[in-house]
């Protein structure tokens, strides 16, 4: 195996740095051969006709949402756990024996 000796920007350092702390990766060799390996994997394994679809209507859904929360149009003091909350509790008042 070949070796690279590569300089990175002190916020990629951190980061990094940060990620093999964490337990991530054993070391930051380790870590980068991953992303580099995840990297190539994407690139060489185009996106199917469906999955393409399905991105452009995520991406889609994404500007909508982001242009909405630009306007203001968002729901103030919203709580998803909450939310998630009562919706589990409905279901399992319609659906008592699941």
């Amino acid at each position: 195996m070949e070796s690279i000796a590569v300089q990175l920007p002190d916020d990629l350092n951190e980061f990094v740095t940060a990620s093999v702390r964490a337990g991530a990766y054993r070391d930051a060799g380790e870590m980068v051969i991953s992303l580099l390996s995840n990297f190539k994997d994407q690139i060489e394994t185009p996106l199917t006709a469906e999955e393409t679809t399905r991105l452009a209507s995520l991406r889609a859904d994404i500007l909508q949402a982001a242009d909405q929360a630009d306007r203001g149009d968002v729901i103030r003091g919203f709580d998803p756990d909450a939310f998630l909350a009562d919706r589990h509790r409905e279901a399992s008042e319609r659906h008592p024996n699941s």
